[in-house]
């Protein structure tokens, strides 16, 4: 798949489709409440149906698929539109919350991020690479570390935004908050990557030059 649909794929059925179903209801003249909740369930049915294609799920995405469904659960419960607005906000801090505690586990989340791109014989190599390299190891649990902060970071904005603002204008403001966000970090990320490549000659997301060399030199 091409660079730029990876990841404008994301942002269409994360951001663009998910509004464009909220303000569509609205000028039909669906209740703000319906229409959140319709709104909030085009993310979960894409991801369903690409797991469901693809016939295999990641840690990741069984953790969103859950809290989208709790989304959509509790959204038929509280008949509240601000109310849902707050708890919408508060799917990035469970994701924020997900991602730093994968820093405990044996492998965080940036790693698995990286595994998830490649294929068999790059994430083979990948695996060799976090094995012998502590530098490795620790460019990517630094990374672990901001992607999750930044999570928190969109959920505490989020919520003040819900509260303060008016309910018509927080799914614009919202999305438009996390997508710059969002941005934001990628090139922190890419800047970070670029900068350590040139200082270690190893990759944090792709396959290891370092660990390439060793096999060559001892052929």
């Amino acid at each position: 798949m091409p660079a730029w649909r990876t990841v404008a794929t994301p942002i269409l059925f994360a951001v663009a489709l998910p509004l464009a179903v909220f303000y569509v209801l609205r000028s039909q003249g669906i209740s703000q409440w319906l229409a959140l909740t319709l709104s909030g369930a085009v993310p979960a049915v894409r991801m369903a149906v690409e797991v469901a294609t693809r016939r295999r799920v990641d840690s990741f995405e069984a953790f969103m698929i859950g809290m989208l469904a709790v989304r959509i659960v509790t959204s038929l419960l509280v008949g509240s539109p601000r109310v849902i607005l707050v708890k919408d906000a508060g799917l990035a801090a469970a994701a924020g919350f997900w991602i730093l505690g994968s820093l405990l586990v044996a492998k965080p989340f940036a790693f698995q991020a990286g595994q998830s791109w490649h294929g068999p014989t790059a994430a083979r190599t990948r695996e060799a690479a976090w094995r012998v390299s502590p530098a490795l190891r620790s460019g990517l649990t630094r990374l672990t570390a901001l992607w999750g902060c930044a999570q928190l970071l969109d959920c505490g904005a989020g919520v003040l935004v819900a509260l303060l603002l008016p309910v018509e204008s927080v799914p614009a403001l919202n999305r438009a908050k996390g997508l710059a966000l969002l941005c934001a970090v990628v090139l922190i990320t890419v800047s970070y990557s670029r900068r350590y490549r040139r200082r270690h000659a190893l990759s944090l997301f792709g396959s290891s030059p370092l660990i390439t060399r060793r096999k060559g030199s001892s052929s």
